[in-house]
């Protein structure tokens, strides 16, 4: 249970049919994608852990509105048209942070990302930051589970929850991200934080009632 900061609760989207199965058709793919990834030292042992990467990417996906899926449904069908692989992606992009030297030599084989596009992610990925340490003060023990914060990597090394969002983020289309922006201020103005749905979405999934609870046996 790497990352203990995934979704549910007072989830804003109905559950319908087809939303159920636009999310399990995306997983499905984004699962092809993490497992083709080529790591040094062969295959991570996370690559053979579908379950948790099931409940994971579904967590996050269960928070976004019907408009945004449907946008990264298209994302991933095209990428998957244009042979290529957004987990590949998501990895390289986090690289800027982790091994920026690097990072500088295979930048130039990414697609280019825009001013725009930038912007928004910095947006998103900052709310997100709030989020996610409002989550921190309200449940220590269950977020200290999950991916370390840029705080605490700086730290203790390793990349921190944030370098992976953004990561993720820049492989998403503009269209997907301006959607994910509007999500964004949905859920500011209705006072909720998807961050807390994830991590309770996450917690039901392995049994434990609400979070309380799973904080208090943490």
């Amino acid at each position: 249970m790497e990352e203990l900061m995934h979704e549910h609760g007072e989830n804003p989207q109905t559950d319908l049919p087809d939303r159920t199965q636009m999310i399990k058709d995306i997983v499905r793919d984004e699962w092809e994608m993490f497992t083709a990834v080529q790591n040094v030292g062969g295959p991570a042992a996370c690559q053979s852990q579908d379950e948790t990467f099931t409940i994971m990417r579904t967590a996050q996906f269960s928070t976004w509105s019907d408009d945004t899926l449907e946008s990264y449904q298209r994302d991933v069908s095209i990428a998957k048209v244009r042979g290529r692989n957004l987990m590949t992606e998501k990895y390289a992009r986090m690289m800027s942070v982790t091994h920026p030297d690097e990072y500088a030599q295979i930048e130039s084989q990414l697609p280019a990302i825009s001013e725009h596009a930038f912007d928004l992610v910095n947006t998103i990925a900052s709310q997100h930051e709030l989020w996610d340490q409002q989550v921190a003060e309200e449940f220590p023990n269950l977020r200290g589970r999950g991916r370390t914060r840029d705080e605490e990597a700086q730290v203790g090394g390793g990349p921190s929850a944030n370098t992976y969002m953004v990561g993720e983020l820049l492989t998403y289309s503009v269209t997907t991200l301006e959607s994910m922006m509007r999500d964004v201020e949905v859920a500011l103005a209705e006072k909720r934080n998807p961050v807390r749905d994830q991590l309770e979405y996450t917690i039901k999934q392995y049994g434990w009632p609400d979070l309380q609870t799973a904080e208090a046996h943490q």
